[in-house]
């Protein structure tokens, strides 16, 4: 999705994942409260937690939750055959997960990714749940990802989309309600709209709910087409912009990019901190909140969705979608063919675009997302920190695998130009961190990073660096603490090892005598060989077939 967006020269910006709990009895008391978005400040928001046994105790078991769900995907990835029927709910109790660690933890975080009651969490597939968990670095307890967004208006995305795809010759129609889709002649189909009337096609591909396609479909549905799609249950939920911040924690240090905030039997709400997760630049908080107890105060924006549920049956459905996609013409797509998002989506139309065309598409259908350790967290932000000292012209994207972006300075009159680059490897960061320039190139070799742009992407960064280096030199000026910061002082203790390790190995008659006899221990009558009399390591123009060695050379001379 990455990839697609960057080619349509979408602006992204890395957006905030941080997670907080609000629980409360029916009575309105206060349960537990908690979050990650600011450490231990957040993590110990409600005071009160701190003497909590119980607390203490899900704390721990959310670091046992990462080494179990990481155990238990290790072992089905080795063991294909083995079915992934097992609930999450029955994955907790086998691994004697206590109540409180469900309520207070893993309930809210599933319950604000994916539409389900309490017990609906329970009975997802459980290979399903931490499978998610796993390729967008959630099974931790702080440092949730920050993904990327669009920077911009999604409506920009929009306009990008339809302008490449008017540029081909696309003609684009909208507002154009679907009534039904019915075969035409044998080999073709019929669309017909709402408004009476028609339109026939050779193929169609139906980017719509599930049940809206067998709704599209009606009578000529088949049998694997009712029994797939209607695998796909929804969930119609109403959705509310407002500023009422009773839906938040009370706590203002828990307050977090998503929001749980749950009772004991009246059921619960998800809270979105637009000013967050956007950026918003207001000391009014904007509130995006689903399933709201209760119409909030000051609502300015009311809409209502339908959101795909997952299950084991889908699941299981999904693994038979080859038996409907292409078959009669029709293919279908839709984020309910993944976990539910619009990167899913995006990977279903493209499926089944090039599907419809008859080209092969390769997905990746499991993302692994890159977890730096402690100590790579640590030189990561220290690398970072150096590139936003460094680099304020021109625009240099960092893609991590799995999704977390870091984009530094921007693209002006004096630099122009932009580079993306994909980093696959936390080494990546020690050999920018300890060998400067040379740990640059050499993650590069060693293929700690590659670029988006697989033509020009090295070529601007190199454009990049000389820009600003340049910039920094003719405006002579050193930004407080840009200077000496700890990765400048590795980078010259880098730059001092490689200097004393040249100097050390400067040639002199001893070293040369010894260096040839280490590396050439080839006789000369093999260099006699391709060589001419003299023995001269040269280049050679040959103007003429049967020309000799000796007079080629002499004719690059």
């Amino acid at each position: 999705m990455m990839e697609w967006l960057e080619g349509l020269g979408v602006e992204m910006e890395r957006s905030d994942m941080s997670f907080s709990v609000s629980t409360q009895s029916d009575g309105g008391s206060r349960g537990c409260e908690w979050g990650n978005g600011n450490g231990i400040s957040s993590l110990l928001a409600q005071k009160t937690n701190i003497l909590k046994p119980s607390f203490w105790r899900m704390v721990r078991e959310i670091l046992k939750f990462k080494n179990d769900a990481l155990t238990y995907l290790e072992y089905h990835e080795h063991n294909t055959d083995v079915d992934c029927n097992e609930t999450l709910g029955q994955f907790i109790q086998s691994h004697g997960y206590s109540l409180f660690f469900q309520e207070a933890y893993l309930i809210p975080v599933c319950a604000g990714l994916w539409p389900s009651s309490s017990q609906g969490v329970l009975s997802l597939s459980a290979f399903f749940v931490l499978s998610f968990f796993h390729n967008h670095d959630l099974l931790q307890l702080f440092r949730y990802p920050q993904l990327p967004t669009v920077k911009a208006l999604l409506q920009s995305v929009v306009d990008k989309v339809k302008g490449e795809l008017e540029s081909m010759g696309c003609r684009i129609k909208t507002s154009c309600r679907v009534k039904s889709v019915s075969s035409f002649d044998g080999a073709g189909h019929r669309v017909l709209e709402n408004d009476g009337s028609e339109e026939t096609y050779d193929s169609v591909i139906l980017g719509v709910h599930a049940p809206n396609a067998l709704k599209v479909l009606g009578a000529e549905a088949t049998h694997y087409e009712l029994k797939i799609l209607g695998a796909c249950q929804y969930v119609h939920r109403d959705i509310y912009l407002h500023c009422d911040q009773n839906l938040m924690p009370r706590n203002s240090s828990a307050w977090s990019a998503w929001n749980f905030l749950g009772t004991t039997s009246r059921g619960f709400s998800v809270t979105y901190w637009l000013n967050h997760i956007q950026k918003i630049e207001s000391a009014r908080p904007f509130l995006v909140t689903l399933d709201a107890p209760c119409v909030p105060d000051h609502v300015l924006l009311k809409w209502s969705t339908s959101l795909p549920v997952p299950s084991v049956a889908l699941a299981k459905a999904y693994l038979q979608l080859d038996k409907i996609q292409g078959k009669r013409g029709i293919w279908f797509c839709g984020a309910y063919q993944g976990h539910g998002f619009h990167e899913d989506g995006l990977k279903a139309g493209k499926a089944a675009a090039q599907g419809l065309l008859g080209k092969k598409c390769e997905l990746l259908l499991n993302p692994k997302q890159m977890i730096p350790s402690w100590t790579e967290a640590g030189v990561r932000l220290a690398v970072a920190r150096f590139f936003n000292l460094y680099i304020s012209i021109g625009n240099l994207i960092l893609i991590e695998e799995g999704g977390s972006v870091f984009s530094f300075g921007k693209a002006c009159d004096k630099c122009r130009v932009k580079s993306v680059m994909r980093v696959h490897d936390p080494l990546f960061y020690w050999k920018i961190a300890t060998e400067g320039n040379l740990g640059l190139a050499e993650a590069y070799i060693n293929g700690c990073f590659s670029f988006l742009d697989k033509r020009e992407g090295l070529l601007n960064l190199i454009l990049i660096l000389i820009a600003n280096r340049d910039d920094r030199r003719n405006r002579r000026i050193a930004r407080k603490g840009g200077r000496w910061t700890p990765l400048h002082v590795l980078g010259r203790l880098a730059h001092a090892k490689y200097f004393l390790g040249k100097f050390s190995r400067k040639n002199t008659v001893t070293r040369s005598r010894r260096n040839v006899s280490q590396h050439y221990d080839l006789s000369n009558e093999f260099f006699s060989l391709f060589m001419d009399k003299s023995m001269t390591y040269s280049c050679a123009i040959f103007k003429m077939e049967n020309e000799s060695l000796e007079a080629a050379q002499l004719t690059d001379y």
